[in-house]
């Protein structure tokens, strides 16, 4: 069973700052949108205990626009 997960990401000081609301404590970060999926199958590895198959994971990015 696929999982859904969504990357929710900032830019903050020439990085892509991710949080995935879904996995409470799951942060990192990007140089480029395109790495996104990527670099959070990689964090969750580091969450075993959720139990979620990360090559069966589909990310959804949502970018937040800073308001000025």
């Amino acid at each position: 069973m696929t999982t859904q997960l969504t990357a929710t990401d900032i830019r903050s000081e020439g990085w892509w700052a991710v949080s995935v609301p879904e996995v409470d404590g799951l942060f990192t970060q990007t140089r480029s949108l395109d790495e996104i999926p990527a670099v959070v199958r990689d964090a969750l590895t580091l969450f075993p205990e959720l139990g979620i198959d990360p090559s069966d994971t589909e990310i959804s990015v949502e970018t937040v626009m800073p308001e000025y």
